[in-house]
């Protein structure tokens, strides 16, 4: 169809072609307007939102997987989650 624009629009492009200099520009533009008082207040909001996002995805794959293992959670199939956190700190 029109390859320019495919090119253009598609996300290895868009990504491979930003770096540190084009991030610290950005980060000066969103310093410039919005001021150093708020920007505290704009990263909290983003932190808080991103952890609605996982703990919502994680929810959901609990989900999904109490569907595809109906034996329930504490099953010898499927070990539990606080038991997967432990095997993480040990090993």
């Amino acid at each position: 169809m029109f390859p320019i624009a495919v090119r253009f629009c598609s996300t290895g492009f868009i990504f491979s072609s930003l770096g540190a200099p084009e991030i610290l520009l950005v980060l000066a533009a969103v310093l410039l307007l919005f001021g150093a008082e708020k920007l505290p207040g704009f990263a909290r909001e983003i932190g808080r939102a991103l952890n609605e996002m996982r703990r919502t995805a994680n929810e959901f794959s609990s989900a999904i997987m109490d569907k595809v293992l109906p034996s329930g959670p504490n099953s010898p199939e499927r070990p539990n989650r606080r038991g997967i956190e432990e095997e993480k700190r040990e090993g």
